[in-house]
């Protein structure tokens, strides 16, 4: 004869029946249970994601003599772009590029968010992302090599899909009281059941192994309601990097960002309770599309001392990102600022106390 064992979600002690209260107990950890409750939570299906893509047309863009391929003498980075650009630099390292006559045609974009920054908007955004850092050498603005600063389309892979999900959560309810000489501690559990569907567009994952993902995340969002379909007029004066990375290998990281928000977004209907952690999580996409976008970006590539500093800036938002150098002398002075400060601030605390 078989038998079933019933665990507790709590402390993951045997639960048994009890006559008195009708219900399952723990006998560990005191843990109450409706018999419903205990079923569904036996017959809980583990985890899963079922994700499926739809392949993206291989449509190629059908371009004049005016188009041409510039490829970096250093980096190795090819792009696009017209003739008129004359004498460019790379905007990944710097270095200068070299135009190539042959072109042989790019992938369609669905779409394209032109330019809302110019150049010159570009370089103040710039400065003022410099000012206010204390740490920051003096001679970084005059020295560097802020005047070549390069429009560049970047490419970016967008998803689309619907996702029925379903969710099971552990909540817990704390509430604290004084009984006379006592302060109390009650912890309620329940078992949270979320399930509904989520829509997405347009997630974006960039298609470029030249710009590292935590800087093309770190410029979004991009506002979509400004994209157009292509028109090779809005590439004219800029340069179009060309995907390097297949529509297929970002789709890992598009599930993920997806996997997050849907988390998210059924986590956000339990926020009455104390503490909520996942028990398990059935997540079904459908409809799943892909689409092919050249966003807007602002690269420059500063050398300054022995090291290139590589900073971007959202073609449309204005949003920039980069690292910045550090000044050993500024940094020490602070540094010795600091110890100063909290040394007169330990001296008069341990005189007020007398010690």
């Amino acid at each position: 004869m078989s038998t079933t064992a019933f665990k507790c979600p709590c402390c993951g002690a045997e639960l048994t029946f009890s006559s008195q209260s009708q219900k399952m107990t723990c006998e560990y950890c005191g843990t109450e249970l409706d018999v419903e409750a205990v079923n569904a939570l036996s017959s809980a299906e583990p985890s899963s994601t079922d994700m499926e893509w739809s392949d993206h047309s291989d449509t190629t863009v059908d371009m004049d003599g005016d188009i041409c391929t510039y490829t970096c003498s250093s980096c190795g980075a090819e792009v696009t772009g017209d003739k008129s650009l004359g004498a460019t630099y790379c905007p990944y390292c710097g270095n200068p590029f070299v135009m190539n006559d042959k072109f042989d045609g790019m992938l369609r974009p669905d779409y394209v968010i032109p330019f809302k920054v110019s150049k010159e908007q570009a370089v103040e955004k710039f400065k003022s992302f410099c000012k206010g850092r204390p740490l920051l050498p003096s001679d970084f603005i005059n020295g560097n090599r802020i005047e070549k600063v390069e429009g560049m389309y970047v490419p970016y892979w967008l998803f689309d899909c619907d996702v029925d999900a379903d969710y099971r959560f552990r909540g817990e309810k704390v509430t604290s009281w004084t009984e006379g000489d006592y302060d109390v501690t009650k912890t309620d559990h329940f078992l949270l059941i979320r399930g509904g569907k989520v829509g997405f567009e347009h997630v974006p994952v960039d298609g470029t192994t030249k710009l590292g993902s935590e800087i093309t995340e770190a410029i979004e969002p991009f506002a979509m309601d400004a994209a157009t379909g292509y028109n090779a007029a809005y590439l004219s004066g800029y340069l179009a990097d060309r995907y390097d990375i297949p529509a297929e290998d970002c789709r890992e990281r598009a599930n993920q960002r997806i996997k997050v928000s849907t988390e998210n977004a059924f986590m956000a209907t339990t926020a009455d309770y104390s503490a909520v952690t996942v028990e398990s999580a059935n997540l079904r996409m459908k409809d799943g599309k892909t689409g092919y976008a050249l966003m807007p970006m602002w690269l420059m590539s500063v050398q300054f001392g022995d090291k290139k500093y590589t900073f971007a800036m959202n073609g449309q938002t204005g949003r920039f990102v980069g690292e910045l150098p550090v000044s050993p002398r500024r940094a020490a002075a602070m540094f010795v600022a600091v110890a100063a400060v909290s040394a007169v601030i330990i001296a008069l605390i341990l005189g007020m106390l007398g010690i």
